[in-house]
């Protein structure tokens, strides 16, 4: 039997890999979708597709996902003071932001059968064992849920296969975790009448950044079914400073939501996740391989937030790509350009995301920031867009906050 071969195989099918597949399938280009899980299936996040991603995905002609979703306009922002921040998300560039809460169990499986229906070989529930180059391709091995091993050759893989990255493994050699560069949520769901529309609090993003969760912070986002996405998210190395663990986190912070007036069933579907910030991003391009998303460590390490990164970078990566992905010239130049150009594009906007994070650290600077928050719309803007866009923090926004905390 002739073993089958496609220009593309994409390892993970979460929103980087399925975005790249159907992008890459739109193009004509043959694909195969590999994921060891077979979807539906649950995925531990906050469920909020933000706006940075929401513009990419309906440029893309996905916007379909969104039509049951009601867009979520407005925020509440506890800060480390006491001080509360009740908002409509400002606009960006003159465009309405908004952002849609989607459990990843509905929300990946629309775009893993968007990617199929567009043409690509649906080969969820097969495992990824390994690779080797050969002149012209990769060879990738694979293992179907029956335990039967096979092979697949591709002129290009991209790992796109999640925090623990197989693939990541195979090119790098890596298998170390730096927790210097990452974090660690923890995710679970309560029921609330409080956030329906019509509520007391109505559908909003609540963002909770008491004193005991900074840099972190904790969250709450209202799906449209009754329930809430419970949640809080800190540095892996904070953690272990503290000697903590994040349950405990997490049952104080419910418990002071509930201290507040908000009405929170009891927990459910508790689930943690780690979360590799672009502060160690790895080499992105290989020899006819690329990685993607959180196998690329494309995480906010701001506010914990990678869909955006994941879908930009997914639908770059595969605009870039020459139209005979078998002509290795043409295929290296442009892997080597999308690697510079990915770089160059987001340069200001990573350097700010750890500069924010820095000033987070500590209890007064991060009081200064919520407070400019409050108080410039400018700041809030800027906060938004560095928080769930590709934002960066200017000269002058460092003013205002300044300018602001003296006020204060």
């Amino acid at each position: 039997m002739a073993r089958d071969s496609f220009d593309i195989v994409v390892v993970g099918a979460g929103p980087a890999g399925a975005v790249a597949a159907y992008a890459a399938t739109r193009r004509g280009l043959s694909v195969a979708l590999v994921d060891r899980r077979t979807f539906p299936r649950d995925k531990a996040c906050g469920d909020g597709i933000g706006p940075g991603a929401v513009q990419v995905l309906r440029r893309l002609g996905l916007g379909s996902v969104f039509e049951r979703h009601p867009a979520v306009t407005e925020l509440t922002v506890f800060a480390p003071d006491g001080g509360r921040l009740d908002s409509v998300i400002p606009p960006i560039d003159g465009r309405p932001m908004c952002g849609h809460i989607i459990t990843r169990y509905d929300f990946d499986n629309y775009l893993v059968r968007a990617a199929v229906s567009a043409g690509a070989a649906d080969l969820t529930g097969v495992r990824y064992l390994g690779m080797t180059r050969e002149p012209e391709l990769r060879r990738v091995e694979l293992r179907g849920s029956d335990g039967t091993t096979f092979d697949v050759d591709a002129r290009l893989v991209i790992g796109a296969d999640g925090a623990y990255s197989a693939v990541r493994r195979t090119l790098t050699g890596d298998k170390a975790r730096r927790s210097r560069h990452q974090s660690i949520a923890l995710r679970a769901y309560a029921s609330s009448d409080n956030f329906l529309p019509g509520g007391r609090i109505g559908q909003r993003l609540v963002l909770d950044y008491s004193s005991d969760l900074l840099p972190g912070y904790g969250w709450l986002f209202p799906l449209d079914d009754g329930r809430v996405n419970v949640g809080v998210g800190m540095l892996v190395d904070e953690l272990k400073r503290r000697d903590d663990d994040l349950k405990s986190v997490l049952a104080a912070f419910v418990e002071r939501a509930r201290a507040r007036g908000i009405d929170l069933g009891e927990l459910h579907d508790q689930r943690a996740h780690h979360l590799p910030h672009v502060g160690g991003m790895p080499r992105l391009t290989y020899p006819r391989a690329a990685l993607l998303g959180d196998a690329a460590s494309m995480i906010n390490p701001v506010s914990g937030e990678g869909i955006a990164y994941a879908v930009t970078a997914a639908a770059d990566f595969i605009d870039a790509l020459p139209g005979d992905v078998g002509d290795s010239g043409r295929l290296n130049a442009a892997l080597t350009r999308f690697e510079r150009d990915f770089r160059r594009r987001y340069r200001a906007h990573f350097l700010s995301c750890r500069l924010y994070l820095e000033m987070m650290r500590h209890q007064r600077p991060a009081t200064s920031i919520l407070r400019a928050l409050q108080h410039d719309p400018r700041v809030l803007h800027a906060g938004v867009n560095l928080l769930f866009g590709f934002g960066s923090i200017h000269p002058r926004t460092v003013l205002r906050i300044l300018t602001s905390s003296r006020r204060g």
